[in-house]
């Protein structure tokens, strides 16, 4: 049992370490997405997807590791969290308090990663809605007025605003 628990903080710290590199992605996104950089907004993207790769690898682990701790501890491993491991660890100190450190350590990077992917989803969702009005306004820019519709043959002489002189200078 303690070589698994021993696991599950080494595999905490490391998924702790991964989703605070992916706060700084981010981080680093948000300043792309302000400068509309698409270009370093790409290579940020790309950067991203091989970072949750790796996040999904640990994930993976961990709850692998999980689930043989409640196999252990004859208990349901889909009902299994890490705050019920370190309740269970209530009596063994040198394994509760890193296991509780690492939870909050986590569930803190986590919400600041929920909340500058939010940030950044608002951001994009207002890029993409002036992008949209931007090629509206040229589309119609590039359409006259339907009252511009003129030929030679509606010409009447006058110019709009301006009436024909009745003076004749020939005389």
């Amino acid at each position: 049992m303690a070589s698994l628990i021993e696991e599950l903080i080494q595999v905490l710290e490391q998924e702790c370490l991964i989703y605070e590199e992916l706060f700084r992605v981010s981080d680093t996104k948000t300043r792309a997405i302000v400068r509309g950089d698409i270009g370093q907004l790409q290579k940020i993207t790309d950067n991203e997807q091989n970072v949750v790769d790796e996040v999904l690898i640990l994930e993976k682990r961990r709850q692998n590791i999980v689930n043989d701790i409640a196999v252990v501890l004859n208990q349901k491993n889909k009902a299994m969290t890490v705050a019920d491991i370190v309740r269970i660890m209530e009596g063994q100190p040198e394994f509760q308090k890193p296991l509780s450190e690492l939870h909050q350590r986590l569930r803190s990077v986590v919400s600041e990663l929920q909340r500058i992917n939010g940030q950044n989803r608002e951001l994009l969702e207002n890029a993409l809605e002036m992008t949209e009005f931007n090629i509206n306004i040229l589309q119609t820019a590039g359409q006259a007025p339907e009252t511009a519709n003129y030929d030679k043959k509606s010409y009447s002489g006058d110019m709009l605003g301006v009436a024909r002189s009745q003076f004749d200078s020939k005389s």
